[in-house]
C-alpha cells in the first residue's frame, strides 16, 4: 500500500457518520478522551507525514534537512521537529515551480486523471496562491461542514441563504456542500444586488443565513429600509464566518437583537484549514455574558499555540500565534503551518459534551493588522469590543491612525455613525473609549449613511502613519 492510499484510508476510517443525536454529531470524534483524541492525532499524523515525505518534493527537502527521514513522527512530539512553514515559503516555491509550487503531494499525472476544483487566496501578498482540491478533500469538507451546522442547531429541511461570494472561496463551497449534506435547501445569495438579498429574506423566509458579521447587519438594516423587521422573518440561526465579530460580545449581541437568531462563529482558512477549523457549539452561543468560546475540530487538525519569538507552546490560557496541521487532505495534509493569527484557549468541559478545546473569543486577530499605538498592541476586534459596547451608536466606524507632529506619539481618530441614541456627544463617547482602550482618541460622530456599508469583510482600518500624516 502507497503512502497517499494509507492515509486516505486512515482519514475515512475516522470519519464518523452522525448525526447521534441531538447533541454531538458522534461521540467518536467530538468527544473522545483527550488520550482517545491524541490517539487519532497521531494516527492521522504517522500517516500524513509519511505521505508527505514519499510525494512532496517541497516537505521532504524541508524534512531531510531538519534530519527527518521515513518514519520519524509518529507522535505529538516528533511533530515540534517539523519545520513551520509560513506564507512566504509557499509563494517563493510557487515562484521558482510555477503556477502550483511542489508542496502538494499530489503528482501532475495524479491531477490529470482525477476531477479537481481550484481555489485561491486573495493576493493580498503579492499574488494570489493557488490551490487544487479533489472530490475526497470536498468530500470530507462536507462532512466536517454538516458537524459544524449541526453544532449551530440548523437541520434537515431548513432553507438557508448563502450570502458568501461563490467564487474560488473555501468558505462559501464548503458551507454550501455541508447543508446540502445534512439535508438543507440552499438559496446562493452571494452575487446578488444587496436590494434583491433583502427581498429574498422577505420571500423565502430562511431559517439560517449565512455570512460575515459586518454583510449580516448591512443585510438587516436593508430589510428594515424596505419596510419589514428581520426578527419577524423567522430566521433561528446566523452562520458567521470572515470576521471574529460572532465571538465579539456586542457585535454577537447586536445581531442577536436585530435578527432575534442565534449568531455562531466558524473559521479556518485557505491554505490549510479549508473546512471549520473552529465552530461554536449551542451552549456557548447562548451565552448573554463573557466571552464565546469556539470548539476547535481537533480530531482533524492540530492546533498548537505558539511564542511568536521563540516558537515554544505557551500555556493554556495565554495568547499566541496559531501553527495548524491539517489532517485530512489528499491534496493539502500540510503540517505546522503559521497561519498568522493570535489565539487564547481554555481546555476545561464545556457543557455541550465536546471535549475539543475551545478558542476564547474566536480568533482574536492577524499578526500583521496588530497596530501598536503609543506604545500598547490592538488588534481590530478590541476597537469593535469598545466601540459597539456603547449602546446607541450606529452600526459602522471607521478608525484612522494618524502620524502626530509630536515625537513617539500617534494620534487615533475614530469616526462613527450614529445610532439610536441622539444625545450622544462626540466628547462623552471619546471620554467612554479612552476609558476602556487606556489611549487618547479623538471621535467624530456622522449621520448614519455617511460611512460605506459592505456585504462582505468590512475595511473599517486605516493606518496612515506611513503616509506622514492625516
Amino acid at each position: 500500500m502507497s503512502a497517499r492510499d494509507r492515509f486516505l484510508e486512515v482519514v475515512r476510517k475516522h470519519a464518523y457518520p452522525g448525526p447521534e443525536g441531538p447533541g454531538v454529531w458522534s461521540s467518536a470524534c467530538e468527544a473522545p478522551s483527550r488520550p482517545q483524541l491524541r490517539a487519532i492525532q497521531e494516527e492521522k499524523l504517522s500517516a500524513a507525514f509519511d505521505y508527505l515525505f514519499e510525494s512532496s518534493a517541497f516537505y521532504r527537502h524541508r524534512f531531510e534537512a531538519a534530519g527527518l527521514g521515513p518514519g520519524s513522527v509518529r507522535s505529538l512530539e516528533d511533530l515540534r521537529r517539523v519545520p513551520i512553514t509560513r506564507k512566504v515559503d509557499w509563494i517563493s516555491d510557487i515562484e521558482a515551480h510555477p503556477p502550483w509550487g511542489t508542496f502538494s503531494p499530489l503528482a501532475e499525472e495524479r491531477w490529470r486523471e482525477s476531477p479537481w476544483m481550484i481555489f485561491s487566496t486573495s493576493g493580498t501578498t503579492r499574488r494570489p496562491r493557488l490551490f487544487r482540491h479533489t472530490t475526497h478533500d470536498r468530500d470530507i469538507w462536507a462532512w466536517m461542514c454538516a458537524r459544524a451546522l449541526w453544532s449551530f442547531g440548523v437541520r434537515p429541511g431548513e432553507i438557508a441563504l448563502n450570502g458568501f461570494y461563490y467564487g474560488a472561496s473555501v468558505a462559501a463551497w464548503g458551507l454550501h456542500e455541508g447543508l446540502v449534506r445534512l439535508g438543507c435547501s440552499v438559496v446562493p445569495g452571494g452575487a446578488m444586488p444587496p436590494e434583491r438579498r433583502a427581498a429574498v429574506v422577505k420571500y423565502v423566509r430562511p431559517q439560517v443565513i449565512l455570512g460575515t458579521p459586518s454583510g449580516l447587519l448591512t443585510l438587516g438594516r436593508r430589510v428594515q429600509e424596505q419596510g419589514d423587521d428581520p426578527a419577524a422573518q423567522g430566521v433561528r440561526t446566523l452562520v458567521c464566518a470572515g470576521e471574529p465579530g460572532a465571538a465579539i460580545g456586542p457585535t454577537k449581541r447586536r445581531l442577536e437583537a436585530l435578527w432575534g437568531a442565534h449568531v455562531h462563529d466558524d473559521f479556518g482558512c485557505t491554505e490549510v484549514a479549508m473546512a471549520p477549523l473552529g465552530y461554536t457549539c449551542q451552549a456557548e452561543a447562548c451565552k448573554s455574558e463573557g466571552e464565546v468560546g469556539v470548539h476547535l475540530m481537533e480530531d482533524a487538525l492540530i492546533v498548537e499555540v505558539l511564542d511568536p519569538e521563540t516558537l515554544e507552546p505557551v500555556p493554556v490560557g495565554q495568547r499566541g500565534t496559531l501553527v495548524v496541521s491539517n489532517l485530512y487532505s489528499e491534496s493539502a495534509p500540510f503540517l505546522r503551518f503559521d497561519m498568522g493569527d493570535w489565539i487564547r484557549l481554555r481546555d476545561d468541559p464545556c457543557a455541550c459534551g465536546r471535549t475539543h478545546v475551545r478558542a476564547v473569543g474566536g480568533l482574536l486577530g492577524r499578526n500583521d493588522h496588530c497596530l501598536k499605538i503609543k506604545g500598547l498592541q490592538f488588534f481590530p476586534s478590541t476597537f469593535e469590543d469598545a466601540i459597539r459596547s456603547i449602546d446607541g451608536l450606529g452600526d459602522e466606524y471607521r478608525v484612522e491612525v494618524l502620524a502626530s507632529s509630536e515625537p513617539d506619539r500617534d494620534d487615533l481618530k475614530i469616526v462613527i455613525e450614529r445610532g439610536a441614541d441622539a444625545s450622544l456627544k462626540d466628547k462623552d463617547v471619546a471620554s467612554r473609549l479612552r476609558g476602556v482602550l487606556g489611549v487618547t482618541v479623538l471621535v467624530t460622530l456622522v449621520d448614519p449613511g455617511t460611512l460605506p456599508r459592505s456585504d462582505g469583510k468590512g475595511v473599517r482600518f486605516v493606518d496612515r502613519r506611513a503616509e506622514g500624516g492625516g
